[in-house]
């Protein structure tokens, strides 16, 4: 299976959750992902620390809503009909 797939997290002030995170994501054995995350302007070290992998694309919003900032996610992935919501 080669199918190309967007990973999209969503974030609030995840500082001390964010690395194991994408630890277990980049280290998965599937090598056909992008990942996107969609912050909700973090006041910690979120950004910081996910900016040490190789995350395609953080996207910052306000107002923030579940559902419209998955939609976010989605409209910016490269493949949003196949995008993996976390």
């Amino acid at each position: 299976m080669n199918d190309l797939v967007s990973i999209i997290i969503r974030t609030k002030n995840e500082e001390r959750w964010i690395t194991q995170c994408l630890q277990e994501v980049f280290h998965q054995e599937y090598i056909h992902f992008e990942v996107i995350i969609v912050d909700n302007e973090s006041s910690d070290r979120t950004i910081e620390k996910a900016r040490q992998f190789d995350v395609q694309k953080i996207i910052m919003c306000t107002d923030y809503k579940p559902g419209k900032a998955l939609n976010q996610g989605i409209r910016e992935s490269k493949w949003s009909s196949r995008a993996f919501i976390f």
